[in-house]
């Protein structure tokens, strides 16, 4: 199995932080944040993994990466050569980018660069093999902060039926957090789904597409144990490197 990880953004509500540093490479307690994504897939399945960079930061991904070992992990940098906010491919983009790039034909999970969070990676996994593709999907405990977020709606067997980007009315407080395993047929799908003009920049329209065409399902993390951080603003992220040392994650 590959894994990419989508760290191709600019981050602009980050600034002046991101300015010279990509937020994947921002630290959160002892690493960045690429770091703690990278610790959840040793021992996984995943043998290759392959870090989709915009040209500006390409090189910072790439000093970081000669700096570092996971074991068991094959790390690679691609630059998918855009250089601004405005030219950027987005992430379905970018996804069909370094499959092109790398020739992927095997099954692979997709997480976005600035996710951060505590839960084991091991039972999503697991429930790939078991039913096929998988979305993880976080409470967040309230409808209002629903509305932020890809809502799915699910069957009575976390079969996905419906999926709305930031939904005024959501039904659910399950939402897509930007970890996605993906069959090794959704590399061709994604050719058709962009090829068909749809938007190459949010992953959760591609699940709202997806759905149509093959099975998706829902796996869902909730509790203590399981915490996860949206880091979007200089607030959020000082708010996760807070919480961090607390949990002692």
């Amino acid at each position: 199995m590959d894994a990419i990880v989508l760290c191709a953004g600019y981050a602009t509500r980050l600034r002046p932080l991101t300015l010279n540093t990509p937020k994947p490479l921002l630290d959160v307690g002892d690493k960045p944040i690429l770091g703690h994504i990278l610790d959840k897939l040793v021992g996984s399945d995943v043998k290759r993994v392959f870090i989709v960079s915009n040209a500006r930061f390409a090189d910072n991904f790439s000093e970081w990466v000669g700096t570092v070992s996971f074991p068991g992990l094959e790390l690679n940098v691609v630059d998918d050569g855009t250089t601004t906010n405005a030219d950027r491919l987005g992430s379905m983009g970018d996804v069909r980018f370094v499959s092109r790039e790398a020739r992927l034909s095997d099954d692979f999970i997709m997480i976005n660069g600035d996710n951060l969070f505590t839960f084991s990676l091991a039972p999503l996994l697991a429930a790939f093999k078991a039913r096929g593709n998988m979305l993880a999907l976080y409470d967040v405990g309230t409808l209002d902060l629903a509305k932020l977020y890809g809502i799915p709606t699910l069957d009575d067997d976390m079969r996905v039926t419906g999926f709305i980007e930031k939904p005024s009315k959501p039904t659910s407080t399950l939402a897509s957090i930007g970890i996605y395993v993906y069959g090794a047929e959704v590399h061709r799908l994604l050719g058709e789904y962009l090829e068909e003009g749809n938007s190459p920049d949010k992953t959760g329209e591609f699940v709202e597409w997806l759905h149509a065409k093959t099975d998706v399902y829902g796996h869902a993390y909730s509790g203590e144990e399981a915490v996860w951080f949206d880091i979007g603003t200089i607030e959020q992220l000082d708010e996760a490197r807070t919480k961090w040392g607390q949990i002692g994650a």
